[in-house]
């Protein structure tokens, strides 16, 4: 019985560009009613732990602590979850990993917490710190499960390092620009253009921002009419994703890394 295709490199492509539209989405939502606590940027949170620490304010620390450790366990868990798929040769792990994460996702959304003006009221709360890990946990179990989308390498809740990477991108496609009107001069340099792999990452990963920030701005405005059952919307997404990976598995390249190297 033949295998069926893994997703091609357009379809991975908008595979990312979905992935981080959603992590956009989720972090919005969870800053706004978690009162300042990331569920998926890290680097956020790192920063206020330092502040909390230098501040000597241990209580407002175990916030974004909660938050970093979940976020770290999540994507332990899931790295280890591909890695025992691969050596199996288990395929269509990230059905499984998506389904995690949308039961997580879903949680939080039905939960019911006292609010006050969007945001929950308990913030040092057993209740409080249970809601932290689930949607930081999500993030993570995200994280991890995708990162290679072809010949592009990116993660999908932060976007930190694809501005690095976009910059890099970007200052050796102008490089490229250069050197090529200077050879040949601007006749035909956009079909050029769009067939050169910097120039091509370069859009992709300022889509993958662009993506990014979108999905933080819908989910302001998905909780400012919704509240917290704005996470829906996602869990329908990653719900998708699990149909997709059914008949076409997504994540081939994340589990043949995690495969047992042949012996020599």
């Amino acid at each position: 019985m033949s295998q069926p295709p893994q997703l091609g490199p357009n379809g991975k492509g908008a595979l990312a560009l979905l992935l981080t539209s959603v992590g956009g989405f989720v972090d919005a939502v969870g800053y706004i009613a978690l009162f300042q606590v990331f569920t998926a940027n890290m680097s956020g949170n790192s920063i206020h732990m330092g502040m909390y620490l230098g501040q000597r304010n241990w209580p407002e620390l175990m916030r974004p602590l909660c938050a970093v450790t979940s976020y770290v366990v999540g994507m332990l868990l899931t790295r280890i979850t591909i890695g025992v798929a691969g050596r199996k040769g288990i395929r269509r792990i990230a059905s499984f990993t998506f389904a995690v994460e949308a039961l997580l996702l879903f949680g939080f959304a039905r939960a019911r917490p006292e609010m006050h003006l969007g945001q929950l009221v308990q913030l040092h709360s057993p209740e409080y710190f249970g809601f932290v890990a689930m949607l930081a946990f999500a993030m993570g179990v995200q994280t991890a499960t995708l990162t290679h989308f072809g010949t592009l390498n990116a993660y999908t809740t932060f976007v930190t390092g694809t501005l690095t990477k976009t910059t890099e991108s970007a200052t050796r496609a102008l490089f490229w620009a250069w050197d090529y009107v200077r050879q040949s001069g601007t006749s035909a340099i956009v079909a050029h253009a769009l067939r050169q792999q910097d120039v091509r990452e370069t859009l992709m990963l300022s889509s993958i921002w662009t993506c990014y920030v979108a999905g933080a701005a819908l989910g302001v405005l998905a909780k400012a009419r919704w509240e917290v059952r704005a996470l829906y919307f996602p869990v329908g997404v990653l719900l998708l994703l699990v149909i997709l990976d059914r008949l076409r598995p997504l994540d081939i390249e994340e589990e043949k890394r995690q495969s047992v190297p042949k012996s020599g």
